[in-house]
């Protein structure tokens, strides 16, 4: 008998499989013949979850999306305050080698997102999803005026430190990024917890 498919773990190699093509070639790259060959498949096994590219667009979003917030329990690891929030700064920045090719995926795209609705899509329900988990952990921590261009504040210091490891991963070890992220709080006046060690460059 059959074993039956796992339809949402299909998806989500789907799209993962396309961010790894989009790394490596940009937009040009990522067909449905590509797709089926970086799964070491059939295109019936794309076009049977994913009709064309524009939905295949849509559906990377979602599912990443949909991804991150099963990731947020694990995440979050039962921590509050400044510890939540720096846990999600290090989520938000690319630490494994399969991060960084995600990430320099998603960079690919930029100069692209005019030409598809579903491009611009990706980027604005990423964008949302981004700010609003950097809002639910910085409500408690930040003046309320301050709330948004705080956010705003994190949201730049996080896509600047992505950019710079996926340019230069050899100049960029976890212990510097970490060093960044911690100082980018202070910069708002939110620090770690009395007699806790701060992170330290190497």
């Amino acid at each position: 008998m059959p074993r039956p498919i796992d339809h949402l773990a299909r998806r989500l190699e789907i799209a993962n499989a396309a961010i790894r093509i989009l790394a490596r070639g940009g937009t040009q790259a990522l067909t449905l013949k590509s797709l089926a060959k970086e799964l070491g498949g059939s295109i019936t096994l794309v076009t049977h979850f994913f009709a064309n590219r524009d939905e295949l667009f849509v559906a990377v979003t979602d599912e990443l999306i949909s991804s991150y917030d099963a990731q947020m329990e694990e995440v979050d690891q039962g921590k509050v305050g400044y510890d939540r929030l720096l846990n999600l700064l290090r989520w938000m920045t690319p630490a494994e080698a399969d991060d960084v090719t995600a990430e320099a995926g998603r960079i690919a795209l930029v100069p692209h997102r005019g030409e598809h609705d579903s491009i611009g899509h990706f980027f604005d329900a990423m964008e949302e999803r981004m700010r609003s988990l950097l809002r639910e952990r910085l409500q408690d921590l930040v003046p309320d005026d301050e709330l948004e261009a705080s956010v705003g504040y994190l949201r730049a210091l996080t896509n600047g430190v992505t950019l710079s490891v996926v340019e230069h991963p050899d100049l960029w070890p976890q212990d510097r990024v970490e060093w960044v992220l911690e100082r980018g709080l202070a910069g708002l006046g939110v620090r770690r917890p009395a007699g806790e060690p701060d992170a330290v460059a190497r």
